[in-house]
Order: C-alpha cells, then structure tokens, then sequence
C-alpha cells in the first residue's frame, strides 16, 4: 500500500494523470461533437425522409386526386406494413378521411410547417404516448389538411444508446490512460530506485557503487553515465588523497621513531634539569605524532575493509576486555562506570577491529568525562539486531557537529587544549562503515550517547 501510495506521489505519475486528463478532456469534446452531430444528422435525414413523403403525396393527388391518395395512406397504415409513419388526412371540416390518428393534433398552429406532438390518440395499439415529428400542408385545390410525421423514440433510442457507448469509450479511455501511467510510472520508479539506492551506498562510504543500466540511450541512462563517471573522478581522488596520508603516516614513523629514541636517550643522559624538562616535553609530542600516524593506518585499514579477516565474533567478550582495560582509568578519575552486558551476543567482523572501536569510544567517555561523573556501557540484543550503548555526563558535542566529529583530524575547540588527535570517533565511524552497521550520535543533558548497531543479517 505505503508503494502505491509512493507510485501516485511521483512527478511522473501526476504527469501521466495530467496528459489523461487532457487526452480524456480531448475525447470527450469529440465525443460531444459526435454525439450532436450524430443526433442532428439522424433527425435531419428522419426530416428528409417526411419531405420526400409529402412531395410523394403532393404527386399522388395532383395525379389520382383525393380518392388515389387516401388508397395511399391507407395501404401505409395498414397492420401488414410495418412503419414508424404517423398519418393524417382530413376534409376542410376537419373530419378524418384516412391515417393512423384518430384526430387531428390538439394546439397546433395552422402557421407551423413542422411539429412536435406527444399522443396516444392514435388507431394503432401502443402503451405509451408517442412523441411524433410531422410536417403539415394544405393540399390545393381542395383545401384538404394533410399531416405526415414519424414516431422519434426511434430517434431517443439512438441517441441513448450511442450516448451509453460514447461514455463507455470514454470510461475505457481513462482507465488505459490511468493504467498506462501507473505501468509508465512503475518503469521509471524501479530506474529511480535503483539510482536512489546506489547514492545511498556511495553516501555512506561506498564509493565503488556504480549505477547500473548506463548503457541505454534515453535521459536516465545519460545521467546514470554522467554520475558514474564523476564517482569515478572522486574516487580516484579520494583514494590518492588516502594514499598520500596512509604513506606519510606510514614513512614517518620510522623517522620519529628514531627521532624519539636518540631524544630519550640525550634526556637520560643529561644533567641540566632545564634540558631535561624540554627533551621530555619533545618526546612527548614525539609520542602525540606516532599515535596520531598510528590511528591514520588503523583507519586505512578498517577502510579497506578486509572481509578474509571477518569472522564470527562474541561482542560480550569484546566490550568486557575493553571495560576490563579502562576500569582503573576510570577509578583513577573518579568515574562511576555503570555495566550491563548481556551475555554470549555475537556477530560477524574483525575482533580486532571491532575491539579498537569500542576501546576509543570508553575512552574518549572517561576522557570528557569530569571527577565524579558517570558514564553507562549496555550491550543487549532485539529482533532486528544488537545494540552497544554508551553515555556519559561530560559536555557532549552540538547537534550541528555531529557529522563533522566523525571526520579525520577534526577536533571541536574545546577540546583542543586536551591530549589527542582527533582520530577516535573517525575510526569508530570507519570501523562501523566497513562492517555495515550503524552509528548515531545523541546529545544528552549533560552528555553524550552514542550507540552502534550490528544488524543481524
């Protein structure tokens, strides 16, 4: 229903409705036409036929006189002829000589050459009034009145039953433009669907999605090769950017980590308290760039997302070692650490992976986290999946920052003046990406919680 519901809310659909709007507007207008037309032409050739009629009759008297035509009328009105014919002929007294009425019609105008009647004063037997459409004359000499007409419920019939077929057509004609639209639609849906669902993979990280169907030569296979071609160009820049920093990151460690040896090695062997105070405060920036190169290549590698080392893993186990490891961390500052953790949940991954994300989210919760604060770890499992939940009560992050914290190097400026590099939650969120799950970033009053959801399938 919600799909067909989506189908009718389409520019395409409301664009198909409208050309079968116009197209059944279209063909009502000629319906009309052919409607008035056929009833007009009917009735003319029903009036043609009653002229030619009296002019018959006008001959037959000037030629037999009033005896040979009334041997005429007669022969018409007899049972044996089958005729719709309405007949009348009488004397200039008014009394009736010969036809099927009984009386000459009530309130008709000498004047009139055509009339219209309804009467059931007539010789033959009929149920209902009949409505008749005669032309009357006064044949000279003689003054004789003659008045010949035709039953034009004949005439109603026709109008009625060509009336029931034109809306008939048109009753078809809408539901096939309808239906056209709704097949039109569909078509163009499930091409749309398909790019739609392929930008939502290329959103979330995939940048090896590409559209499918490009080849075809109509507007959304064009498009469709346009953006594949611009992913393309993105994603060859993206990975040379990647690469730039993954073989910085890597080329100099070994270089720092030189650099850190033969600096705590002058520490250690000088004398000068001064001296001393600055190598320490060098080897620890030393240490603050090793680990920040050494998080670049963590990210690289959740990034490149090696399925060979995914393997069935215990997410309990997982959360436990990582508590385990930061609980004297959170002693130490006073942190009130609240656990619950169902047992035996697993899912699919790279343990280790996985346990390096979990590891950065506790501790950036005991890192912004004030003395005597609390921060709260659950894991538990629903229908649809397992939830790992983690709050504190340090100062959170805005809403409006919520996207650019999961960024390599960003970090909010408050928190610069605190040791790190601004790689955690960018590795949390390369991790989550690379295992298809989810990350979501809530604010709290005060604090933050931030939840990841392994889906079952």
């Amino acid at each position: 229903m919600s799909r067909l519901r989506g189908l009718f809310n389409t520019t395409t659909f409301r664009l198909s409705l409208l050309y079968s709007v116009i197209f059944a507007s279209s063909v009502s207008i000629l319906f009309l036409f052919v409607y008035i037309n056929s009833g007009t032409f009917a009735e003319d050739q029903m009036e043609a036929a009653i002229t030619t009629e009296v002019q018959g009759f006008s001959e037959t008297y000037k030629r037999d006189g009033i005896l040979g035509l009334v041997a005429v009328i007669n022969r018409r009105v007899d049972p044996n002829f089958r005729t719709d014919g309405v007949y009348i002929l009488t004397e200039p007294g008014g009394r009736r000589i010969a036809g099927n009425l009984s009386t000459w019609p009530k309130n008709v105008e000498a004047q009139e050459e055509w009339i219209n009647f309804s009467s059931l004063d007539m010789t033959r037997s009929i149920s209902s009034p009949a409505d008749v459409r005669a032309l009357q004359l006064i044949i000279t000499p003689g003054g004789y009145k003659l008045l010949v007409g035709r039953d034009i419920s004949v005439l109603d019939s026709f109008r009625e039953g060509l009336l029931r077929s034109l809306n008939i057509g048109l009753g078809i004609t809408i539901a096939l433009g309808i239906l056209g639209g709704i097949l039109f639609s569909r078509s163009i849906m499930s091409r749309v669907e398909r790019i739609t669902l392929t930008c939502r993979e290329i959103m979330k990280g995939d940048l090896s999605q590409r559209i499918s169907g490009a080849g075809k030569d109509d507007e959304l296979s064009r498009l469709s090769s346009s953006v594949n071609e611009m992913l393309d160009q993105i994603e060859r820049l993206m990975n040379g950017l990647r690469e730039v920093s993954d073989n910085v990151a890597h080329d100099l460690r070994t270089p720092l980590n030189r650099l850190r040896t033969k600096l705590e090695l002058i520490s250690n062997k000088t004398k000068q308290p001064n001296d001393k105070k600055y190598l320490d405060e060098a080897i620890t920036h030393a240490d603050d760039l090793l680990a920040t190169f050494s998080s670049l290549l963590r990210i690289a590698r959740a990034e490149a997302s090696l399925k060979n080392n995914f393997k069935e893993i215990n997410l309990s186990e997982i959360v436990n070692s990582a508590i385990e490891l930061y609980l004297p961390l959170s002693e130490e500052e006073k942190i009130s650490l609240t656990i619950n953790i169902s047992e035996n949940q697993k899912s699919w991954g790279d343990p280790h992976l996985v346990a390096q994300a979990i590891a950065n989210l506790i501790d950036n919760a005991i890192k912004y986290t004030p003395e005597e604060g609390r921060i709260t770890v659950e894991l538990y499992s629903k229908p649809d999946g397992i939830y790992f939940f983690i709050s504190d009560t340090g100062p959170g992050i805005p809403e409006i920052l919520h996207e650019k914290v999961l960024e390599r190097l960003y970090r909010i400026d408050d928190s610069r003046t605190s040791s790190g590099s601004g790689l955690g939650l960018s590795l949390v969120n390369a991790v989550v990406k690379s295992h298809k799950c989810k990350l979501n970033l809530q604010n709290l009053d005060p604090g933050l919680k931030v939840t990841i959801f392994f889906p079952k399938d």
